[in-house]
């Protein structure tokens, strides 16, 4: 990752990091809740999740396993995360600053592995995804969970232009062939795979990067949806909700395991 892709995140993440802590920790407590059952966290398992932002996540795994640790470029959503640890008292996690390409830990180390919602945020997912692998026991297990792009040209391309209008740090949604494809590339094999529909407000998803309905941002971002909206052009089935719009991100989950005799 560029040097210049990295202050980027860490500016977009540090600017939102409260609206985007208040969602990701306290908003759809049952949509977390989904996710861990789908990863079936063992109590004996030392998990880690990359990219863990305010530790949602991790902090739902914890009371599974044995240890639960999270990892984030961002200084400040490791600040939120261990704010959250407080609050629920919880003491086997543990958050770490460090980068998704280059994980500051050893071969080996973890039963789970996962990174949800931030491969659409990393130039080269598949260097975070060989990094995951390189971590993960030889029968380890890895997660993940991110939105999916249209299959069709025309709708992924404005897809993403609309994802990277409203966030700069957003670099590519990847359609479900491209995951299929790179977890083959990399010797790995689904174990198991859940497509979701996750429908949310217009309103809520730009609060989340951090604008409010009086932003430039928000308006240029609002009008290229609606733009959109007509034949579902972006992919984002756009319906009208009074002075919102429902939008919906078709979204994927995989657990994943290394495949005999496949990479490490």
């Amino acid at each position: 990752m560029s040097k210049k892709h990295k202050e980027t995140i860490q500016k977009q993440f540090t600017k939102t990091a409260e609206a985007f802590s208040t969602f990701a920790v306290r908003d759809t407590p049952e949509v977390l809740s989904e996710k861990v059952e789908f990863a079936k966290p063992q109590a004996t398992d030392l998990a880690l999740d990359v990219a863990c932002g305010p530790g949602a996540f991790a902090l739902a795994l914890a009371p599974r396993v044995r240890l639960a640790r999270g990892v984030d470029l961002t200084l400040e959503m490791l600040r939120r995360a261990r704010a959250f640890q407080a609050e629920k008292q919880i003491s086997n996690a543990a958050f770490t600053c460090g980068d998704a390409e280059q994980l500051p830990f050893p071969d080996g180390a973890f039963d789970l592995v996962s990174c949800q919602c931030s491969f659409h945020h990393m130039p080269k997912p598949q260097l975070v995804l060989r990094e995951m692998i390189r971590v993960a026991k030889p029968e380890g297990r890895l997660l993940v969970i991110d939105p999916l792009a249209p299959e069709s040209d025309p709708k992924y391309d404005l897809h993403n232009r609309i994802e990277r209008l409203r966030d700069p740090s957003h670099t590519l949604s990847l359609r479900l062939t491209t995951f299929l494809r790179m977890f083959e590339q990399a010797g790995l094999e689904v174990v198991r795979q859940s497509l979701r529909r996750r429908a949310r407000s217009f309103n809520h998803w730009m609060l989340r990067a951090g604008y409010n309905p009086g932003t430039k941002r928000y308006r240029e971002t609002r009008k290229l949806l609606e733009d959109s909206m007509a034949g579902d052009r972006a992919g984002f089935s756009a319906q009208p909700q009074g002075d919102d719009i429902q939008i919906v991100h078709n979204e994927g989950m995989f657990l994943l395991g290394k495949k005999a005799g496949g990479r490490s």
